[in-house]
C-alpha cells in the first residue's frame, strides 16, 4: 500500500518511518550477511572491565560520559534506523578496557575515539588521548585499577585531530610536557595543522560538526545512535599542547622505557599530519585512521582540507610492505581491533582497494566528462569490496567521497559556464519560487513528490521555498519531514545526524549553544602568541579596519618573544623580526597575564597596573585595535538564511 502524504501540523516530535523508508531498510537485510557475528567476537575479545557505573564526571560535577545513553541499541533494528547502521552502533557500544595482547590495551566506547596503552618496564605509553581530559582520566583509571598502577612515561598523538590530543591533561601534567620530562610524540607539522583546523576555522567547523555528530539530537531510535567511528558524549575541557618530539621520516624508531616503536609517516591522508606505529615486539600495528571498521571520509562534512585518496591507498600498501609480514594485530584509533595475521592482511588489502577503487573510478568518469553529482550516483563497489562489513559507509560514503575526490583534482565547478557564477542562495531561491508559480504551488507539487517517496527532491525544492521566505513554516515542516526520512534510511551515522539535525532546526529553530565557563581562557592558554595573533587576523572585520594604521608590540619575557602586531590596508600582520619599528603601544607581559587581559576585560585596569606588567605609548591604540574585532556567532543558520 502506498504511503499517503500527510502534511503534519508543526510539532517538535519526530515522525515515524514511512512505508518507503520501511521497505528501503528491510531491503538491507538481503544485501549484507547479518548472520556473520565475527565482528562481535572481535569487539568483545579481551574484555577486562568498564568504567564504574558507566559514567564519568568533570571536576565541577558535570556528567561527561554516560554509557547507558546508548543502552537502547539492542535487538532488531527499528524501522527508523538502517539495519546495517544499527548493527554497527551495537558493536561500537561494546565498551571498556580490553587486553589486545601482552602489554597492549585499548579503551573503547567512552569517547568517539579510542585510547591505547602500551605497558613498558616502568609505566605506560598512552597512544591517542581522546577528546577531553575527563574521558582520558577515566580510561587511565581503568588500566591503573585492573592492570597495574603505573605512571605515564610517554604520550603520542597519531594525528592532528582533537579527538586524538584533546584529553592529554587527563593523563599527564602539561608542565611535564613543556619541560620535556615526559616525551610527547607527534608527526611533524602536528601543532600547526591542529591550529589551522581547530582554531582558524574552529567556529565554522564546530557549528557544522554539531550537525555531523548530532550533538543536539536525543539518543534514541529517532535520533542520534552512532557516528560511525564511535559514540559521542558531552565532553569537557580539551587541550592542545605543543609536542616535544616530532617524527618526520618513515622508518624512524623511538625506544621508550625499553619499548621500541617504529613509525610510518602518512601525510595528507586522514589528517594533514599523521603517522602509523608498529610495535615489533608484540606484532601490533597501530594504523591511526588509515584503517577502521568503516569507510572513512575523503572530505569530512564538518569541513577540512580535502584528503588525498590516492595517497591514502598508497600508504596502506606501503604499510603492508613495511609491517605486513609481522602483523598479527591491528589496533585502530576508532572501532575495534582485528585479530590474526590473515585477517589483518585481508582488511589492509581490501581497505586499500576500497579507497583506490573509488578514486580511480571517479577520475575515470571525470575524464569522460561526468560531473561530481553524476559520478557520485554512478559508482558502485564490486561485491568483493562492497560486501565486507568493514567497507560499509557507516562514516564516509562512496557518494560523498567521489565528490570529494572530484573536488580534490578539479575543484567545485564542473565546467558548465551557466553554473560558474550563480546567484547567492537567497536571491536564487526567490527567483526559483517565483518562476515555479509561488510558494503555494511549489509546496503542492512537493507534497505529491513526498507521497511518492521522492525525499531527496522534496528536501531540495523545499530548501528553495525556505530560503525565499524563512517564515514559511509549512515549507520548513515538509522539508523537515523529507530530511527525516532520508536520515532514517542512511547507512552512515553522520549522514543520519546531518539530516535529523536539519529537520530538528527547521521545526524548532536554532537553540543557543550553552557557554562553558572558562572556555575562552582555556582556548587562549593552549595557543602560542603567534597562533593567537593568527586568530586575531581572522577575527578582524575588514570594514571596521578600513583606513586604520595601528602598531602594537607585545613582549613576553619568559618566552623571549618580541612580536609586532600591526594593522594596515585592512589586514592584521605580525612580525618577530621588525624589532626596530616604532609601535603606538608596547606591552611587556607574561603569557598568562596576557590571556587574563584579553579574556577578562573587567580586570584590564588592574592587570595593566600590576607590578610585573609594563607598557609604553598610548593604551587607547590597543583598545582601538580590539574594536576592529568582530566575535563569531557559534550558532549561525544552516537550514535557513
Amino acid at each position: 500500500m502506498m504511503f499517503a502524504c500527510v502534511v503534519h501540523a508543526q510539532t517538535d516530535k519526530p515522525k515515524p518511518a514511512t512505508d518507503f523508508t520501511r521497505k528501503a531498510n528491510d531491503a538491507v537485510y538481503n544485501q549484507l550477511d547479518f548472520n556473520d557475528t565475527s565482528d562481535f567476537a572481535a569487539a568483545r575479545k579481551g574484555f577486562i572491565a568498564s568504567i564504574d557505573s558507566g559514567k564519568a564526571y568533570s571536576a565541577d560535577g558535570r556528567l561527561v560520559v554516560d554509557e547507558s545513553r546508548y543502552d537502547f541499541i539492542k535487538g532488531k533494528a527499528p524501522a527508523s534506523v538502517n539495519p546495517a547502521l544499527w548493527r554497527h552502533a551495537e558493536l561500537n557500544h561494546i565498551n571498556g578496557l580490553f587486553k589486545i595482547t601482552d602489554d597492549v590495551y585499548q579503551v573503547r566506547g567512552i569517547d568517539i575515539a579510542n585510547i591505547m596503552f602500551i605497558e613498558t618496564q616502568n609505566g605506560y605509553i598512552a597512544l591517542d588521548l581522546l577528546t577531553n581530559a575527563d574521558a582520558a582520566k577515566a580510561a587511565y583509571g581503568l588500566i591503573k585499577k585492573y592492570v597495574a598502577d603505573k605512571p605515564i612515561v610517554a604520550v603520542i598523538s597519531t594525528h592532528s585531530h582533537s579527538d586524538h590530543y584533546g584529553g592529554i591533561e587527563g593523563v599527564v601534567n602539561k608542565d611535564d610536557i613543556a619541560s620535556g620530562k615526559i616525551p610527547y610524540i607527534t608527526p611533524k607539522g602536528f601543532y600547526d595543522e591542529s591550529v589551522s583546523e581547530s582554531v582558524l576555522l574552529g567556529n565554522a567547523m564546530r557549528r557544522r560538526a554539531s550537525y555531523q555528530f548530532g550533538s543536539k539530537l536525543p539518543a534514541d531510535e529517532y535520533g542520534q545512535i552512532d557516528v560511525g567511528l564511535g559514540k559521542v558524549f558531552s565532553g569537557s575541557s580539551s587541550a592542545l599542547l605543543q609536542p616535544n618530539k616530532e617524527i618526520s621520516t618513515t622508518g624512524d624508531s623511538v625506544t621508550i622505557d625499553g619499548t621500541t616503536l617504529i613509525f610510518q609517516v602518512t601525510p595528507s591522508t586522514e589528517a594533514p599530519a599523521e603517522f602509523t606505529i608498529f610495535l615489533p615486539a608484540k606484532k601490533v600495528f597501530f594504523p591511526a585512521e588509515l584503517i577502521n571498521n568503516t569507510y572513512h571520509n575523503i572530505l569530512t562534512p564538518r569541513g577540512a582540507k580535502t584528503r588525498d585518496a590516492k595517497a591514502w591507498a598508497h600508504y596502506i600498501d606501503e604499510a603492508i610492505d613495511l609491517f605486513g609480514d609481522s602483523t598479527d594485530f591491528i589496533v585502530p584509533s576508532h572501532t575495534w581491533p582485528t585479530y590474526g595475521h590473515a585477517q589483518s592482511i585481508d582488511i589492509l588489502e581490501k581497505q586499500r582497494d576500497l579507497y583506490k577503487y573509488v578514486h580511480d573510478q571517479t577520475i575515470h568518469l571525470a575524464d569522460k566528462g561526468y560531473n561530481k553529482e553524476e559520478i557520485a550516483d554512478a559508482i558502485k563497489l564490486p561485491d568483493e569490496l562492497g560486501k565486507e562489513w568493514y567497507n560499509q559507509g557507516f562514516y564516509g560514503t562512496v557518494q560523498h567521497n567521489a565528490k570529494a575526490t572530484y573536488q580534490f583534482y578539479l575543484g567545485w565547478w564542473d565546467g558548465n559556464p551557466a553554473l560558474y557564477n550563480t546567484l547567492p542562495p537567497v536571491e536564487e531561491s526567490k527567483k526559483y519560487v517565483e518562476w515555479m508559480g509561488g510558494a503555494d504551488a511549489v509546496i503542492k507539487k512537493a507534497k505529491e513528490s513526498y507521497a511518492k517517496g521522492e525525499y531527496r527532491w522534496v528536501a531540495e525544492v523545499m530548501n528553495h521555498v525556505v530560503f525565499a521566505d524563512s517564515s514559511n513554516q509549512t515549507a520548513k515542516n515538509l522539508e523537515a519531514d523529507a530530511l527525516e526520512q532520508l536520515g532514517y534510511q542512511s547507512e552512515s551515522g553522520i549522514w543520519r545526524d546531518l539530516y535529523l539535525s536539519g529537520a530538528k532546526e527547521l521545526r524548532e529553530g536554532v537553540k543557543p549553544t550553552p557557554s562553558v565557563p572558562g572556555a575562552a581562557s582555556k582556548f587562549y592558554s593552549n595557543l602560542t602568541p603567534e597562533a593567537i595573533f593568527d586568530y586575531w587576523s581572522i577575527l578582524l572585520d575588514g570594514d571596521k579596519a578600513k583606513g586604520k594604521e595601528i602598531a602594537v608590540r607585545f613582549i613576553f619575557p619568559e618566552l623571549q618573544k618580541n612580536i609586532l602586531v600591526y594593522l594596515k590596508n585592512g589586514v592584521l600582520h605580525q612580525s618577530s623580526v621588525r624589532t626596530n619599528v616604532q609601535a603606538d603601544f608596547t606591552l611587556t607581559i607574561s603569557k598568562q597575564k596576557f590571556v587574563e587581559l584579553i579574556t577578562n576585560k573587567d580586570k584590564a585596569k588592574d592587570i595593566l597596573s600590576s607590578g610585573d606588567v609594563s607598557f609604553t605609548g598610548n593604551p587607547l591604540k590597543f583598545a582601538e585595535l580590539s574594536s576592529c574585532f568582530d566575535p563569531f556567532n557559534p550558532d549561525w543558520n544552516i537550514v535557513t538564511p
